[in-house]
């Protein structure tokens, strides 16, 4: 699964404000809140929630979350086969 995240520019953003997140089929996934002075948070299928300064960061959370989903789901295809 890959969810890429929109590049944001904080310097120009005045308030609050949110993205939708979406998997590459086009199924919602989470939602992505930033402002100037109030950070970068993602929050992940309603469980997975973190809070960063940068957009490498948040796109590394993703990516880690992602993995470990991807993998779980393998894990569980092998033991039913």
């Amino acid at each position: 699964m890959q969810i890429k995240l929109p590049e944001t520019d904080l310097t120009s953003v005045q308030s609050l404000g949110s993205f939708e997140l979406k998997d590459e089929g086009g199924r919602h996934v989470g939602q992505y809140f930033f402002g100037k002075g109030y950070g970068r948070t993602v929050f992940l299928f309603g469980k997975y929630k973190g809070t960063f300064k940068t957009h490498a960061e948040c796109q590394a959370f993703i990516d880690g979350v992602t993995a470990v989903i991807d993998d779980n789901r393998g894990s569980r295809s092998e033991a039913t086969s």
